[in-house]
């Protein structure tokens, strides 16, 4: 296992992402922010934004994957390197799809007491912080998809200090962006709601490539597996 630091990382996703910032913004710019842009003029119901903003962005989320591992792996992949290995994204959208059904399935069998909401917050937080790695273990092709959750609450079990803190800071990201889709829920409809939500927008454009680079990085970090040189 090579020894780095959590600063080291965020400075190498930094450098990789300084240099791939046109892949990820191409990747962004399509299809899903179309969706997310007729929803924010279309639909204006405040606390449904952010669910539609997942919902939009779920079909490009295995795609953000693999752009993310290609980056760490390889430094500057192509925009059709991306999309070369379809079997790789299907397996990556079936291992989101399982995960959904599960957090879903939990939400329907709430106990007394608990809101279906706190029900996929709690659990969402738990799997998702012991089953982070497993997308990479399967784009690595050292594990099918399932064999891959296993292998993936081993590693985040045995780093779990490290993996902790590391998450921690790209939830911290997350949180900032959630604080300004927050400036558009304290005003009028429709004035600083449709400058919450683009706000919030304009910060996911920030944060999903961080975050899509940062954690593969980290991955490759703690499994020793080669990756992008630091520049």
């Amino acid at each position: 296992m090579r020894e780095v630091s959590i600063s080291q990382l965020w400075g190498r996703t930094w450098d990789l992402l300084k240099v791939n910032w046109p892949l990820f913004v191409g990747l962004l710019v399509s299809l899903p922010s179309i969706i997310v842009i007729l929803i924010f003029i279309l639909i204006p119901i405040y606390m449904l934004v952010p669910i539609f903003v997942l919902l939009a962005y779920t079909p490009l989320m295995p795609v953000l994957v693999r752009a993310g591992y290609l980056v760490a792996r390889k430094g500057q992949p192509s925009f059709g390197e991306v999309f070369r290995n379809l079997s790789s994204l299907l397996k990556i959208f079936v291992y989101e799809l399982t995960l959904l059904l599960i957090l879903w399935s939990l939400r329907r069998i709430a106990p007394p007491g608990w809101d279906g909401l706190d029900i996929l917050v709690v659990a969402g937080f738990i799997i998702l912080f012991f089953v982070w790695a497993a997308p990479y273990y399967v784009l690595s092709g050292r594990a099918g998809i399932f064999s891959a959750i296993g292998q993936s609450f081993s590693l985040t079990w045995q780093n779990f200090s490290r993996v902790f803190v590391a998450l921690l800071s790209v939830i911290g990201l997350l949180i900032l962006g959630l604080l300004r889709l927050g400036l558009g829920l304290l005003g009028e409809p429709p004035d600083l709601m449709l400058v919450g939500g683009l706000l919030c927008g304009l910060w996911l454009l920030v944060v999903l490539p961080i975050g899509s680079i940062f954690l593969p990085l980290l991955y490759l970090a703690l499994t020793g597996e080669e990756g992008a040189s630091h520049s």
